[in-house]
């Protein structure tokens, strides 16, 4: 007499295995998010910042350089970005804003389904970011970059895979590029960090909070973090 399972007891099995999967794989990919995107928020922001260092070795220090002076003016910011990062980034490419793709990246960097000629960047990894003005003078210039790690990819959120950051050029003494933004330059404490992130949506979001706090953190997404579980 041959031993074996029935079709019953298969079809039982494999739904069990389904279940348990179904009740697993959540938890498991939102561990797995929360490995990954520290890694590509370091990695931008790292790739950055040595793109800016190295445009000071070409260009001199950033007291000399040509910031954008106009707060929509995409003209002066695409120059800028032309200027002094494009020759010190590897696989990157302009987003045309003939090209449909552009209009729906721009709406989820935005949340504006029109595109009015904001600069798009897109790395061959899939990432891509865009740049706005902050504000700008004879003493300082402000740089607010908006990072999407997967692009196109979901959730399109902000602080779930769209990250604020910024490029600070101060007195001619420093071009430092940081996770954050303005809601950010004045929070000294971790506590002070993650409350504003956790007020995600109160009176407007504060860009880059989040993002600062995972730079806080050491790259790293602790389990308070508010918005991917």
């Amino acid at each position: 007499m041959k031993n074996g399972f029935t079709l019953a007891e298969v079809l039982i099995t494999l739904g069990i295995i389904g279940i348990v999967a179904a009740m697993t794989l959540p938890a498991v990919m939102t561990n797995y998010r929360k490995k990954e995107i520290p890694v590509r928020l370091e990695k931008f922001t790292s790739t950055m910042q040595n793109a800016f260092n190295l445009a000071t070795v070409d260009y001199g220090e950033a007291s000399t350089w040509t910031f954008p002076t106009g707060q929509m003016d995409y003209e002066q910011i695409n120059t800028f970005v032309h200027t002094y990062l494009y020759p010190y980034l590897t696989g990157i490419k302009e987003c045309s804003s003939k090209e449909g793709i552009c209009k729906q990246i721009n709406t989820n960097l935005y949340g504006d389904s029109t595109f009015y000629g904001k600069p798009i960047y897109i790395f061959e990894d899939g990432s891509c970011f865009s740049v706005l003005t902050g504000g700008a003078s004879s003493e300082g210039s402000n740089l607010h970059f908006l990072y999407d790690y997967n692009c196109l990819g979901k959730p399109n959120k902000k602080d779930e895979d769209i990250f604020a950051f910024y490029m600070r050029y101060n007195n001619g003494k420093s071009t430092v590029f940081n996770a954050g933004g303005a809601a950010t330059w004045n929070l000294k404490t971790r506590e002070q960090l993650l409350d504003v992130c956790k007020n995600h949506d109160k009176d407007g979001h504060s860009p880059g909070s989040c993002s600062a706090l995972i730079q806080y953190d050491g790259w790293e997404i602790k389990d308070d973090y508010p918005w991917i579980r």
